[in-house]
């Protein structure tokens, strides 16, 4: 198993608006999903600087009215449906979804403004399924299925498939997304993957971070590559932790902020938005 040395001085966060930073460090108590995230804003530099690009207030009202809708609808929201909900005219909605599309926070289908994904969800078929509510919506990665009870502030099921032997992997949070409730099999774990190729995550690292049965189906797995992956192991806590950090500030608004989300290490580093 290969991994990256994510060792470093600082912890960088990205205050994607005020009082509300992304990845949020507070939700990270183990070393291996402080080694994770460690790791993959060491691998994915270019990532860290299109999140590090400023939001327009439009651009951020935007982003956070297409996932507000992808999760109520079930499916991704039409320009119209986010300019009818946000008093955005639809013509600017159109221009900031392609905006939203270079940060890597959103994907359009080519030569159209029509929404394929919106992270953590997409159309795609994943084999990652989430209950959310009243619908079941598709995620781009394991890490992704697993955040998104925190992002929504409600308690999921993820059902998936192990990534070897195709047996079931299921999923599901307690107290809005912050903890497990029940996994199975028990020994399932989750690879987390660095790829990064400078594109879009949904095309380079999210099809190989996934689940597996156990340790050792995600080694067998390892060994079967015909080029080393980079990445880290972690087990579901872990990768709960790594999901929780990274989604659980997207749609959170200032007067929202809880004493976890604004607790942070001193430590950290913040790129202010």
């Amino acid at each position: 198993m290969t991994a990256i040395d994510a060792t470093t001085s600082e912890e960088f966060s990205v205050e994607i608006r005020p009082g509300v930073c992304r990845p949020d460090w507070s939700a990270v108590t183990t070393p291996a999903a402080r080694h994770a995230l460690s790791g993959r804003m060491a691998a994915r530099a270019g990532l860290l600087d299109k999140w590090s690009q400023a939001l327009e207030p439009n651009e951020d009202l935007v982003w956070r009215m297409a996932l507000d809708l992808y999760a109520k609808n079930g499916r991704p929201p039409r320009a119209s449906e986010i300019a009818a909900c946000s008093d955005i005219s639809e013509e600017r909605v159109r221009v900031v979804l392609h905006k939203l599309q270079l940060r890597d926070l959103v994907g359009l289908e080519p030569g159209t403004d029509a929404i394929c994904y919106a992270y953590p969800f997409t159309e795609t078929q994943t084999g990652h399924h989430v209950a959310l509510k009243s619908h079941t919506l598709n995620s781009l990665c394991a890490i992704d299925a697993l955040g998104v009870g925190r992002m929504y502030r409600s308690d999921v099921t993820v059902e998936s498939r192990c990534r070897l032997s195709g047996g079931s992997v299921r999923v599901t949070t307690g107290d809005e997304g912050r903890t497990l409730r029940n996994v199975s099999p028990a020994g399932a774990v989750v690879w987390y993957d660095f790829a990064y190729e400078g594109g879009a995550a949904a095309n380079s690292c999210c099809p190989s971070i996934a689940f597996f049965c156990s340790e050792e189906q995600l080694r067998r797995w390892l060994d079967q590559q015909t080029s080393p992956r980079h990445g880290v192991m972690l087990v579901m806590e872990e990768a709960l932790e790594v999901g929780r950090a990274i989604f659980g500030p997207v749609l959170t608004v200032p007067d929202q902020v809880s004493e976890e989300e604004s607790r942070a290490p001193s430590k950290s580093r913040k790129v202010v938005l």
